[in-house]
């Protein structure tokens, strides 16, 4: 064997050392040392100068498990269940003041979700209210229209326990009612509440599920979760305490029973009254005078009013030809009328501005199936306000409907400003009267298209211009560009005209929208997308050729606008002339004269 070849075998039994980290070499010497010379002691777990060291347990909250989210559902079951909870998130419309519904949720009572749309307000959006909401533009142009998620809502929690936090907000903005022995508030079960103090759902959430939400932008999914757990935790005594309250309710009825003679009285009065009803559509003499028709019971936030004074609406007439049948015919026979002037009879328990006694006036929402012509109106608290005593029954209730559309379509769409040029088609119209007098109020330049024998009226308002559509050409007799056009004709021509007379930013309002007129041929199924349909394609033809927008508007109660509209009424600033009275019993003769256009003014029934 040669000597190369022994050395590379010797190289091979004794490798070169491998040179060590000097830390790593003192460690080693260390361990030697100790092994050696202090093998018991360094064997001892408890020896504090080991060169390791003891190791450190950790408690068991420190280990790397993860986190589980308390308001994580237990399964993934999504059928509809006994309890749901809901929670919405709201937008500001209006001013930005006014609340309306932007986001739906509901959780069935394992948390998992049963429904959660964004919903898209029938009012303009100017604040969306991110911070908070959580929703953006974005989210609501495809959103779910307004009636399609109420319907939808409606449908679910009918028959079940709703459960949610400070739930007369949600159902305020969705117009439901749920029965309030089906109600489970977190807001208002008594144990949650601290010194009579309503807690907020976030100091709940964490106070008694360890629960962190609402931590910026709301979770509607996480909220609903947390008030369906609480109501979980709790539902035990929830229930029993819910038992109990409606054991004492029913000992309290019972008590009230037991005393006759105090309450024969007011049940001779209010059970039974004179109404004008409609039993089927068609002309003035399908109406019928009936005595002793029912008055229902009152819910907490309604009026009863015993009438003086009713006016006869436009609405009224066509409704009784059959326009809205899509909304009516299911519940015929009805009551129709909208305005009515008269006397505080009773009140809900809830009612808190008005009084028995109190003289009001007001006016129903159009779709309300129980209208006015009657010996006892209800109407909700918001839909009244006191009567200035400087005008008379007959004179107040000529006002409320007409004015409320006018004010809807120029504070609500338009949201017009002092200076601000104002253009009205139909001026000598209760609704385009109306308008002219809000507007002139407003500090704006008003000028309105009219018949002839309402123009010194007119111009006696307040208006600028007044032009006699009938001899004279608007096109050439009104000069420069406005603001907000309010057309109450609502033809194709006046539209065009109307259109082309905005400037950019500008707003056009028609009452004629065809919501009604779609549903009432294709039935809401295929006419309410139809119409919804039909009002965005026009919305974004105008938006894009004239830079406007495009607005059917129509009356809805609002306390601000009624509140305004007696200000003005009891200033002597706003006033909508009566042409004729008739009796209640001569309905058949008011509507004959309205339909036959013998009494082009206002008609007002009284009592």
């Amino acid at each position: 064997m040669s000597s190369d070849l022994k050395r590379k075998q010797q190289k091979k039994i004794n490798p070169k050392p491998v040179q060590l980290n000097p830390n790593w070499s003192l460690l080693q010497q260390k361990l030697k040392s100790d092994s050696h010379g202090n093998t018991r002691k360094s064997s001892n777990p408890e020896n504090p100068s080991s060169i390791l060291g003891k190791r450190k347990e950790r408690p068991d909250s420190e280990l790397d498990v993860p986190k589980i989210d308390p308001l994580t559902p237990v399964n993934d079951d999504s059928s509809l269940t006994d309890e749901v909870a809901m929670d919405c998130e709201m937008v500001g419309v209006s001013q930005g003041t006014k609340s309306a519904l932007g986001r739906v949720t509901l959780v069935n009572k394992w948390g998992n979700v049963l429904y959660d749309e964004f919903v898209r307000p029938v009012e303009r959006v100017v604040d969306f209210r991110t911070h908070i909401s959580g929703i953006r533009p974005r989210d609501l142009r495809k959103a779910k229209d307004f009636r399609v998620a109420q319907t939808k809502v409606a449908e679910l929690i009918k028959g079940k326990i709703l459960v949610g936090h400070a739930l007369h907000n949600d159902l305020k903005a969705l117009l439901l009612t749920h029965p309030k022995k089906d109600i489970r508030d977190t807001a208002e079960y008594q144990p949650f509440l601290k010194d009579k103090t309503r807690k907020s759902l976030k100091h709940l959430a964490a106070e008694i599920l360890g629960a962190d939400i609402q931590n910026g932008e709301h979770c509607p999914i996480d909220d609903a979760r947390a008030a369906m757990m609480l109501y979980q935790k709790n539902r035990k005594e929830w229930e029993k305490n819910v038992k109990d309250q409606t054991r004492m309710w029913l000992k309290q009825k019972k008590r009230l029973i037991s005393r006759p003679a105090r309450l024969s009285s007011l049940r001779s009065v209010f059970t039974g009254c004179r109404a004008v009803m409609l039993p089927r559509f068609g002309g003035p003499e399908v109406f019928e005078l009936r005595e002793n028709v029912p008055v229902p019971n009152l819910n907490p936030n309604e009026v009863l009013v015993r009438a003086k004074a009713v006016s006869v609406n436009p609405l009224d007439c066509r409704i009784r030809a059959g326009y809205g049948r899509s909304v009516f015919q299911p519940h015929l026979p009805i009551i129709v009328g909208r305005d009515v002037s008269g006397e505080v009879a009773a009140i809900g328990t809830s009612v808190k501005s008005l009084k028995v006694g109190q003289e009001v006036f007001g006016a129903l929402h159009p779709t309300a199936l129980r209208g006015t012509y009657t010996d006892y109106g209800i109407l909700s608290e918001d839909e009244l306000t006191e009567k200035p005593s400087s005008v008379s029954h007959v004179e107040a209730s000529a006002i409320p409907f007409a004015a409320l559309t006018a004010w809807r379509a120029l504070k609500s769409n338009a949201r017009i400003t002092e200076g601000q040029r104002l253009l009205v088609f139909g001026g000598g119209g209760a609704v385009g009267f109306s308008a002219i007098q809000l507007a002139v109020a407003s500090g704006c330049h008003v000028t309105a298209s009219c018949v002839g024998q309402t123009k010194d009226r007119i111009l006696a308002a307040g208006a600028e211009q007044a032009v006699d559509y009938t001899t004279e050409d608007i096109e050439l007799a009104v000069k420069g560009k406005f603001d907000a056009v309010l057309d109450t004709i609502g033809g194709p021509e006046t539209e065009r005209i109307g259109i082309n007379f905005l400037r950019k930013g500008g707003n056009y309002m028609t009452l004629q929208g065809e919501a009604a007129s779609l549903t009432d041929k294709y039935g809401f199924v295929v006419g309410l997308p139809l119409a919804t349909s039909l009002l965005m394609k026009k919305k974004i033809q105008y938006q894009y050729s004239h830079g406007i927008d495009y607005w059917w508007t129509y009356m809805r109660a609002d306390p601000e606008g009624l509140a305004e509209i007696q200000r003005l009424v009891g200033a002597g600033k706003l006033k909508i002339p009566v042409e004729k009275t008739f009796s209640i019993t001569d309905v058949v003769a008011a509507h004959e004269a309205k339909e036959k256009k013998q009494i082009p003014g206002k008609v007002v029934l009284e009592f």
